[in-house]
């Protein structure tokens, strides 16, 4: 099956079940799916087992001959079963944030979203939140379309209609500042009672708020009470955009020879 790059793709694992091609930034990238779901089938058994996510990925990587992406994919993508539960008890659906407090972790959010706005693979985790595996880290504040994609996410908070909203990011990330003042700007734009501030210790002030939390980072989703995926609900506005999207849930949920 060849993918056209004309518009989103979600890989649908009944119908491309032996190799996808697709073009991501212009690169053409082939997924082997039966290797794949193997690969992370055999992640899945080491997690459940308590091996390092380190050591899961480089020996998973090892054995199936897996790229920087899919490494990163088994990385963050891939969870036990005791993982799955946790987030699914802690999920809030966007529709009963109407009135409620948010905490975002901005970066994070920014990330996901940019990498989809630019033509990048995201993946569907098997916890059912959306990561990005483009490890942009330091110089996602460089990145193009960085305004644009503030005020996507921007737009999408407000369509919540939070009470009130935090955006933190990470002071020691270069034009986090200016990214900083240029949502608290934009707040009134959208009738958003909130700030954006950075700080040396997003992961705690996070949690502190004892809000909801938008992240998809398994450290601060391990101690925040409650969830949501800002990242997806941002990126189903973004219409006629070329990106692929990997759905490891299907990916492994599926009888890829039925």
């Amino acid at each position: 099956m060849h993918l056209s790059s004309s518009s989103n793709v979600i890989i649908s694992f009944i119908t491309c079940y032996h190799r996808c091609w697709l073009s991501i930034r212009g690169e053409n990238f082939s997924v082997d799916l039966a290797s794949l779901r193997e690969a992370v089938l055999d992640a899945v058994w080491l997690l459940e087992r308590g091996y390092r996510r380190e050591t899961v990925r480089d020996v998973v990587g090892d054995k199936y001959s897996l790229d920087r992406r899919l490494r990163s994919l088994i990385y963050r993508c891939v969870h036990p079963a005791g993982w799955i539960s946790i987030v699914k008890n802690k999920y809030v659906e966007p529709r009963w944030l109407r009135g409620k407090c948010i905490a975002v972790d901005f970066l994070n959010v920014l990330g996901t979203v940019l990498s989809a706005m630019s033509g990048g693979m995201i993946v569907k985790s098997l916890d059912g939140f959306i990561r990005d595996i483009s490890e942009l880290h330091a110089s996602i504040l460089k990145q193009p379309r960085i305004y644009e994609a503030t005020t996507i996410i921007l737009e999408t908070v407000a369509s919540l209609n939070p009470s009130k909203v935090i955006f933190l990011l990470e002071e020691n990330v270069s034009y986090s500042g200016e990214i900083s003042e240029f949502i608290r700007r934009r707040l009134r734009t959208f009738s958003i009672v909130g700030t954006a501030s950075t700080s040396r210790s997003v992961d705690s002030e996070l949690v502190r708020t004892g809000w909801t939390v938008a992240t998809s980072d398994a450290p601060i989703m391990a101690r925040a009470n409650r969830l949501i995926d800002l990242a997806y609900a941002s990126i189903e506005k973004l219409g006629n955009v070329n990106y692929c999207m990997i759905d490891l849930q299907k990916l492994v949920w599926t009888d890829l020879h039925g």
